[in-house]
């Protein structure tokens, strides 16, 4: 591995707890997962408890985050053809990550979360419905409980801080087996100019550009990649 390729992972895999003034190139992954504490209610920097919490978006983030390192785990980000026909393949690429770096976790397991990731990030609700007519409701429980738990009738109960502590442990193991295996950096190299990091630009400077442009009768977009 070059000295280039092994900046990159450094800088995607960045620890969220070292805080970093604008502007700067961040990493996709640093920031999410500064959101993501942020939503749970815990300080992005210190790790101290913060009294607001935002419990369904920081779950939210956690899918999000899943679905980026999927991306990378796979090395595609597009879908495949099948008769002709373009089929996605979020759900084999999620499953994936979630069964290799989620371990211990059952296949069923793996594929509840998956079903709660539709049930957030497709309607902001906590009801999913398979193509094969198979229904998973969720109930969203935060007291560092099992993962998951079965109920009668459908029901799933999902423990969003354990959750996010099996994501921290994935990130890290990926994180090992990435530094050491050949594949996994090709793989990473096709996605992380794609997805690996973000541009942000100083907040006062975009600020009076607005401000400028307002003033002038013109409008554009702040300078945010």
């Amino acid at each position: 591995m070059n000295d280039s390729a092994m900046a990159e992972i450094d800088l995607f895999f960045e620890d969220p707890a070292v805080y970093h003034s604008s502007p700067r190139q961040y990493s996709v992954l640093y920031l999410l997962r500064r959101d993501i504490r942020t939503c749970l209610g815990i300080h992005p920097n210190t790790g101290a408890e913060i009294e607001c919490k935002a419990l369904w978006p920081g779950t939210m983030a956690i899918m999000a985050g899943i679905d980026l390192l999927a991306k990378f785990l796979a090395g595609v980000d597009g879908s495949k053809r099948v008769k002709g026909k373009a089929q996605s393949v979020v759900g084999e690429r999620f499953n994936r990550f979630v069964r290799e770096y989620f371990k211990p976790i059952s296949l069923d397991d793996a594929e509840t979360i998956y079903q709660l990731r539709n049930a957030l990030m497709h309607s902001f609700g906590l009801r999913s419905e398979t193509r094969s007519g198979r229904v998973y409701k969720f109930m969203l429980t935060a007291a560092h409980g099992p993962l998951v738990q079965e109920q009668a009738n459908d029901k799933y109960w999902i423990d969003i801080l354990t959750l996010h502590d099996r994501f921290e442990i994935a990130i890290e193991c990926y994180h090992a087996d990435l530094r050491g295996d050949q594949d996994l950096q090709r793989n990473f190299d096709g996605m992380f100019p794609k997805y690996g990091t973000i541009y942000i630009s100083d907040p006062r400077r975009v600020a009076l550009k607005g401000l400028a442009n307002a003033s002038s009768g013109s409008i554009s977009s702040f300078d945010w990649v």
